[in-house]
């Protein structure tokens, strides 16, 4: 199964019996048989059993082994990339290998580097090291195969497999280091682990940190208590990871056989790669000459996810309140190095309160600030200033949120300022000048407190707005420091959330009013902002995956028809929308104040997006 740049992988631990080739042979075809993967891994020497020990010197053992892998590329109806472990014996050597098949074909042969002759493990008593082989092509099923130094590629799709066996990840130096950087974004490792106690977590953060550095998608398997147990148990483990992201992992024991299952985006890894300057300057450290193996993956039109597609992507899922807590503190501290890197007598904060999440989520930040500072709270000067268009409900939450946190709270009404101002440049509609003007007056005022006061201002600007440019160009556009600039609004909703039920329960039926509340910048009677711009959690999915993926228009338009159950048309319309506002307002982008990068992706002009504002994207 393949779409779209993203292909379903699997890694299989099938039901073995050591030196019955026939039975696994069958177990084999069972398995791919009824995998709905694109490209599944079978452990190392898949065939015959990895301890099979002084088997491997028997000739109608090994003879028996090559005929199975003839049996099960003949008989199996699967069409994807398949990879399974055995010996071969090349010129009276005989060698650990991984045979990569695509159907009904042989497409190549890898063999294992790295033999570990040491503890419970003896290999090179049998097999020879395929390291620094010159060996390009062996005569394999009445064909020349290619051999070696194997990159396998769909040059259409942009996906370049690897493989490697067992022991060679452990190595200083692996081949899938190698591989990664001669273009390789996707590495299969056909493994034979014994198990030990704490093994399994130093096996995953091996495996974690070669996504990681390689910038790859990993697909590892292991080959499970079925081989023998005289001295050792081997480990079932299973894991695919993304980037240094686990996607799947399994290390059950189980007495049947056991296949895990995830979706991998190849084109959000060839992204990040295209992105990573560290990556390019490596490449001249490539120590091996590859050969590229051409195939091609035949996209699935009725493509499955493995699991329904994170809504919130942004939003970790495994360490949910760890990384709830960490973006806290990056906040406070933040804002604490900012506080004490100012001159004493223009320290203070001063920040708008509307009632709204991201005031709300700015001003408790700047209360733990000062209380990590032993700095009175007095020192935020919080200002609410209502027009026409505020709501009671606002009002009361802005005011009493003020008053509890011990803040020093002002309120300045603006329909006078705003009606006066209006007048002066002759205009009456309610319409976007009345609208900014609200704006930019709230921005005087508070810009001139911060003089009058001896303060810097606050913004209060989330990620969101910041994307799709709903703020008001030199109105909550422009402050001294971006605060939430770093935050898109799920998170911020997921922040107030997390503050109401940890240190700001004090505060917990005002924050729940505040998540409770219909999201409006309140500057027309009614105003919703979903109403006008669309659903964050929907606008969130798409800044994602357009900026942490790379995808466009055609890729998230199917990614939301999966996620969120819409229509085509529907998606469309977010997605259109979307990218228009996205381009046409990054001239409000380049003037955007200094903030701190919280996640992966930051829209700051100096930081890290870089983009004139004069772009014509389509």
């Amino acid at each position: 199964m393949f779409k779209q740049g993203i292909l379903k992988v699997a890694a299989a631990t099938p039901k073995i019996i050591v030196g019955d080739i026939e039975f696994n042979q069958k177990e084999i075809l069972k398995i791919l048989n009824e995998t709905k993967a694109g490209a599944i891994v079978f452990p190392e020497l898949t065939i015959t059993g990895y301890s099979a020990s002084d088997l491997f010197y028997q000739e109608s053992f090994i003879i028996k082994a090559k005929n199975a892998l003839k049996t099960i590329m003949e008989e199996t109806i699967y069409q994807g990339i398949y990879i399974l472990g055995a010996p071969l014996e090349l010129y009276g050597i005989l060698y650990n290998c991984a045979v990569v098949f695509k159907g009904n074909q042989i497409l190549g042969v890898v063999p294992k580097h790295y033999l570990p002759n040491y503890h419970e493990f003896y290999e090179k008593r049998w097999f020879h090291t395929g390291f620094k082989t010159e060996i390009k092509q062996i005569q394999l099923f009445g064909k020349m195969v290619p051999f070696g130094y194997l990159i396998f590629e769909d040059e259409h799709q942009g996906i370049r497999f690897g493989v490697e066996i067992c022991q060679d990840v452990w190595a200083a130096y692996t081949p899938s280091d190698d591989m990664s950087l001669a273009g390789a974004n996707l590495i299969f490792n056909l493994s034979a682990s014994t198990e030990r106690v704490n093994k399994p977590s130093v096996r995953r953060t091996l495996v974690l940190d070669h996504s990681r550095k390689q910038m790859t998608a990993y697909v590892y398997t292991s080959t499970g208590h079925f081989e023998s147990t005289s001295e050792v148990v081997f480990s079932p483990h299973k894991l695919i990871c993304c980037a240094g992201q686990l996607m799947k992992e399994d290390n059950t024991y189980s007495m049947d056989s056991k296949v895990l299952v995830a979706d991998v985006d190849l084109k959000a890894i060839n992204y990040q790669k295209r992105m990573d300057s560290t990556y390019r300057d490596m490449h001249m450290l490539i120590q091996h000459e590859y050969a590229f193996v051409p195939f091609e993956f035949n996209e699935s039109e009725n493509f499955e996810f493995e699991e329904k597609l994170n809504q919130h992507p942004f939003l970790y899922q495994n360490n949910y309140e760890e990384s709830l807590l960490e973006a806290n503190q990056l906040q406070v501290y933040a804002l604490m190095n900012r506080l004490e890197s100012l001159p004493k007598s223009a320290n203070k904060i001063v920040i708008g309160i509307s009632g709204g999440l991201d005031s709300t989520l700015a001003l408790l930040v700047s209360h733990q600030a000062m209380i990590k500072l032993n700095r009175n709270p007095k020192d935020i000067i919080a200002v609410t200033m209502p027009a026409n268009a505020t709501s009671k409900n606002s009002l009361n939450i802005a005011l009493e949120l003020m008053s509890k946190l011990g803040v020093t709270n002002l309120e300045i009404p603006i329909k006078a300022s705003v009606d006066l101002h209006l007048k002066s440049i002759d205009h009456e509609e309610k319409d976007v000048t009345y609208e900014n003007a609200q704006a930019r007056i709230r921005t005087l005022i508070l810009m001139d407190l911060a003089n009058k006061h001896g303060g810097f201002v606050l913004g209060t600007g989330d990620l969101s707005e910041i994307a799709l440019g709903f703020m008001t160009y030199n109105g909550d556009q422009m402050s001294m420091y971006a605060i939430n600039a770093g935050l898109p609004k799920t998170w911020i909703k997921a922040l107030v959330e997390y503050h109401s039920n940890h240190d700001y329960q004090m505060v917990k039926e005002v924050l729940q009013g505040v998540l409770s509340s219909p999201i409006s910048p309140e500057l027309l009677e009614d105003q919703k902002t979903e109403e006008v711009i669309g659903r964050y959690d929907i606008n969130d999915f798409i800044l994602y995956h357009h900026l942490e993926c790379g995808a466009d228009k055609e890729k998230i338009m199917w990614l939301i028809k999966h996620a969120f159950d819409l229509s085509f048309e529907e998606g469309k319309t977010y997605v259109n929308r979307f990218f228009k506002r996205f381009y046409e307002q990054q001239f409000k982008r380049q003037t955007l104040p200094e903030g701190p990068k919280i996640l992966g992706i930051s829209l700051s002009p100096r930081g890290q997006y870089r983009l004139p504002s004069d772009v014509k994207v389509k």
